[in-house]
């Protein structure tokens, strides 16, 4: 499969789907460190604005 065609059918994912596949593709950055995958996808499904982080947060 193209990364064109997964980058479509990810279009089509609803937003926890989104969530989700973003958490997995995270994971992958950080292979080797223990829990990462559940603690990105409870930041990344936690709904408190309190706890978000900006976009220039995350360049840094």
């Amino acid at each position: 499969m193209s990364l064109e065609t997964l980058m479509q059918e990810a279009r089509k994912l609803g937003l926890q789907e989104r969530r989700r596949l973003a958490a997995f593709l995270t994971t992958l950055r950080e292979p080797g460190e223990a829990g990462f995958a559940e603690e990105m996808a409870l930041r990344i499904d936690d709904t408190t604005p309190g706890h978000w982080v900006t976009v220039e947060e995350m360049a840094q």
